[in-house]
């Protein structure tokens, strides 16, 4: 835990930027000049696979050696200008990879890893893939590569919805069939760095796959959140999750000014059958509206 904090990523979407203009993202990290000296040794891993270890900060630098996904590195400096690649800008960082050392570009280190519940073997890192724009379009994506002993078993690329991921974790199976490991990310609005919601990666048989975006919204009027409930929050059966729905409208009369607020909690059952959700079927969709009237300011 104190590797993870001595070694604390930034990544700059720069919620800023986005009120008054798009802008690359960009990926940090903090350095140990002198890790020998250290206390601890605070790790990253290689996101990339195949990647070469160079001589100097560059592209062009000559090649070293191979290194793997997931290949543990000590950052022991950072060149002195970024290199902007597939939209993403970072710095070169030059690292002790084992007998080796040379440098590596910032965005091939993954930003998070972390193990497999079902199996201690497999690891998974995570990272920024691309970022693009074209006129009002932006495309921001992510990865998730799963690898095991040096070699890649598995890698999902999804959008990052213009938001910052605040969170991710491996939550476990939560009491599922046909699903080892559950990823979910937690993301924050870009504007307000408000929790926005989460999305849902399974991984299972060595495969990933994207099942669900739970990203609310939230104006001045109205309001959606949703959130699953998992077999193992409610004691449930193995193969069902329940997706609750909450949505609440506001309404000001204009003629006495009260304010009306209607509330309505859904409740829609699903299964996973190993690929994708299915709605049961047989089971009715449960509504339970509420509706209150504030008093008059």
């Amino acid at each position: 835990m104190k590797n993870v904090k001595r070694s604390m990523f930034i990544i700059c979407l720069l919620a800023l930027s986005r009120m008054v203009g798009q802008t690359q993202p960009e990926v940090h990290f903090t350095v140990d000049p002198d890790p020998i000296a250290s206390h601890e040794v605070a790790y990253r891993y290689l996101l990339g696979h195949k990647v070469f270890l160079r001589k100097t900060p560059s592209k062009k630098g000559k090649k070293l050696t191979l290194l793997n996904i997931g290949t543990p590195l000590v950052l022991t400096q950072k060149s002195k200008s970024y290199e902007e690649i597939d939209g993403i800008r970072s710095h070169w960082y030059h690292v002790i990879a084992g007998e080796y050392k040379g440098w590596v570009w910032g965005g091939l280190i993954g930003q998070e890893t972390f193990g497999s519940q079902a199996n201690y073997d497999v690891k998974f890192v995570y990272g920024l893939e691309r970022f693009k724009t074209s006129d009002s379009l932006v495309e921001e994506k992510y990865q998730i590569r799963a690898f095991r002993n040096g070699m890649q078993l598995d890698k999902i690329v999804f959008d990052g919805h213009q938001s910052n991921p605040l969170e991710i974790k491996n939550i476990g199976n939560k009491g599922l069939f046909n699903v080892e490991d559950i990823i979910t990310l937690q993301v924050a609005d870009a504007k307000r760095g408000s929790n926005q919601g989460r999305m849902y990666i399974f991984w299972n048989n060595g495969k990933f796959s994207y099942v669900a975006n739970l990203i609310g919204k939230v104006e001045p009027n109205y309001t959606k959140k949703e959130s699953f409930i998992f077999p193992s929050d409610m004691e449930g059966k193995k193969s069902t999750i329940i997706l609750k729905t909450r949505i609440m409208d506001k309404t000001r009369s204009l003629e006495d000014k009260t304010l009306k607020e209607a509330s309505e909690v859904t409740t829609t059952m699903y299964t996973w059958n190993g690929y994708k959700l299915t709605k049961k079927e047989g089971i009715p969709i449960v509504s339970s509206p509420v509706v209150a009237q504030a008093k008059k300011p």
